[in-house]
């Protein structure tokens, strides 16, 4: 009888929780029972619709379609000029924190010579946008949509997560953020389904899913662009998804518009042609601006300055027609919807007072067919060829918008522009974090750092007051290991890089800056290895070498500490310059091995040691202390390989001298 009723027990706790689960699946608030969000790259609202609606065929069909607030009607900047027909790729802004402040100068919106460059100073016409500008005109846009923060992408791609950025600039990580924290966990506790799809599910690791600390255990959520297309044509495409576009096909200079246009379309046609249509939702929304120019100057919100504005797009069978939301939204809006739809919590704070997107929307019409896409540069493939060929054949698109209404715009039961002020907080208070939190971990911390060179100071301060006791048998052994010493933390640096550039460990730094250092490394190791050489056969003196293998390293430091603090103004040549220097100690093992020590003159390389192991704890703290610890993971192989290595030293040190006495 006891074990009956325990098993009914057990029994009506799984139904309890199956029952839930189904539910959080099938009930919301809304028609929608699929979110799609699809999150390209690095454009500005003006850069895309500063001119919408005006070009094309059907002039008269443009005047009638609603202006947002753009760029028609206002006095326009000399230098701002429209990029030419048929070109698809201008020169990459400068970009980061400190440029779109210059940009932004205060609210002004009129620093962008001198910060992000006159290349920002373009905008996109019909020629090359007609398909994104008539699904605009067929479904909805919105004209007051700012990027989180006014910074480049990694802190912006946070906030589509998290509503959340613990850094102000592209970064490793670390910092990690746990991944309870996100709107992929808060839909798992209530069981709702979602995806995460990219263009090979192996690749997660270089994907935004690399910021979160306990994202391994949920990789099952993590599929190909193929995955999600067999998903959405076979009925099991989560509730929830986000598609991730390719470098190529992000949009973002110095990647194609019309390859990631054509990208773009594919998907969105693909949902519109699937079983899922009636019931889904897409939202198209970009990172940042990039650094292109804006005109509106962006608002504080909630006691933060937002970044530039940035399109979003939503596609509906429930869309309004034309529509144009003023409502202010950021990134947070969508997880605001997520959250809103499925009757969840507000993800954090920040999301309960976002502003909802749901003006967009009319859901008392019936669902709306899919609008005509034929004559639209609509690939085969997620995954198609694109060549010159391509180019040519779509150098003019403009004469496919603007595209017939599907309802009269005299038949509309609903305004074409308008706004709303509904938060979840008008809802419920209620959140699932109600604080943020990051972490970093211990070894890659500035206090850690500090230790491991105060470590190896004292190594070698105990080293140098025992080194006038020995014979000279004993300065010989010390001299060789010396130089194993300098030879291994070479050897560990250029390791380093090489097993993270092919993947093997992943030191967190930012992706792009391991293929300079690498080369920058390789590079300093044959130079300086020549100039060791040839100045044992030159110079007598020992203190060139030495000076040079000390003062190289203090330039490096100025050199990184200048690219950190211009957020990578000059570029990968000054970074990978850097790396040259860091090669430095091959300068001294080359001239120690060609030529033997002169008496004590061993006591010297310790000392050598330390300096460019402090050098570079100093280059670390500062890459972090500036948000920038890509550089300082990468470096902290030089600084700790000499630990254990210096203290051998010193071991050894002492064991010699007292057995001499």
């Amino acid at each position: 009888m006891k074990y009956t009723i325990l098993v009914f027990v057990f029994l009506l706790i799984a139904l309890l929780l199956i029952s839930n689960i189904s539910y959080a699946e099938s009930e919301t608030r809304t028609p929608i029972k699929h979110v799609i969000i699809i999150f390209m790259e690095n454009h500005s609202f003006d850069n895309f619709f500063g001119v919408y609606p005006t070009g094309g065929v059907n002039e008269s069909l443009s005047n009638e379609l609603t202006k947002p607030n753009n760029l028609l009607g206002l006095p326009v900047l000399s230098q701002l000029k429209p990029v030419p027909n048929g070109t698809y790729v201008t020169v990459d802004p400068n970009e980061g924190y400190i440029p779109y402040h210059q940009d932004w100068n205060g609210g002004k919106m009129d620093g962008f010579l001198q910060g992000s460059g006159p290349q920002g100073l373009t905008y996109y016409t019909v020629s090359q946008l007609a398909p994104l500008w008539d699904l605009t005109e067929e479904y909805g846009l919105a004209d007051n949509y700012f990027s989180p923060v006014m910074s480049e992408s990694a802190p912006n791609h946070l906030y589509l997560y998290t509503a959340y950025s613990p850094v102000i600039d592209d970064y490793g990580p670390p910092p990690y953020i746990p991944f309870n924290e996100t709107i992929f966990a808060e839909l798992s506790q209530y069981g709702v389904s979602w995806g995460y799809y990219i263009f090979n599910a192996s690749d997660w690791g270089q994907s935004d899913l690399k910021y979160f600390s306990g994202v391994k255990d949920y990789l099952n959520h993590v599929g190909s662009w193929s995955t999600f297309i067999d998903q959405l044509n076979n009925g099991t495409l989560p509730s929830v998804s986000w598609i991730l576009p390719s470098p190529t096909t992000d949009m973002g200079p110095p990647a194609n518009v019309l390859q990631g246009e054509m990208w773009l379309l594919y998907i969105v046609n693909a949902v519109m042609r699937s079983p899922e249509w009636n019931s889904t939702a897409i939202f198209i929304t970009f990172d940042e601006a990039g650094g292109y120019y804006d005109h509106v100057p962006p608002p504080v919100f909630q006691g933060q300055q937002l970044g530039e504005r940035v399109p979003l797009i939503v596609i509906s069978p429930y869309s309004k027609e034309d529509y144009v939301s003023n409502t202010l939204l950021t990134h947070a809006s969508l997880i605001a919807f997520i959250d809103y739809n499925w009757g969840l919590p507000a993800l954090n704070k920040f999301v309960l007072n976002s502003y909802l997107p749901l003006d967009f929307f009319n859901f008392t019409q019936p669902p709306r067919p899919p609008i005509n896409m034929s004559g639209f540069p609509i690939p085969s493939s997620p995954y198609f060829t694109f060549n010159n060929s391509v180019i040519q054949e779509y150098s003019n698109l403009g004469k496919l918008f603007p595209l017939p209404p599907q309802i009269p715009f005299n038949k509309l039961g609903y305004q074409r522009s308008g706004s709303t002020n509904l938060t979840l907080a008008s809802i419920s208070s209620k959140v699932y974090i109600s604080n943020d939190v990051s972490f970093t971990p211990l070894f890659l911390t500035p206090q850690f750092l500090l230790l491991i060179g105060s470590v190896q100071l004292l190594a070698v301060i105990v080293s140098q007051k025992y080194s006038l006791r020995e014979s000279s048998k004993v300065i010989r052994m010390v001299e060789q290991l010396a130089i194993c010493i300098l030879g291994f933390l070479l050897i560990s640096s250029v390791g380093g890089s090489i097993l993270d550039f092919i993947g093997v460990i992943d030191y967190g730094g930012y992706v792009g800056e391991s293929i300079p250092i690498l080369e920058g490394v390789i590079i300093g190791i044959l130079v300086l290895s020549v100039v060791g050489y040839l100045l044992s056969k030159f110079i007598r003196s020992s203190w060139i070498p030495i000076l040079l293998t000390v003062v190289l390293p203090i330039i490096d430091y100025v050199i990184f500490y200048l690219e950190a603090s211009q957020i990578y103004v000059f570029g990968d040549t000054l970074l990978g310059f850097g790396a040259f220097l860091s090669a430095s100690p091959s300068i001294l093992i080359s001239f120690l091995v060609s030529r033997e020590f002169s008496k004590r003159k061993w006591v010297l390389i310790p000392v050598l040691v330390i300096l460019s192991s402090l050098t570079t704890v100093v280059i670390a703290n500062e890459y972090i202390a500036l948000g920038q610890p890509g550089i300082s993971t990468l470096l902290l192989p030089i600084t700790l390989i000499a630990v254990p290595f210096t203290a051998v030293f010193s071991l050894i040190k002492v064991i010699k001298v007292k057995v001499a006495k």
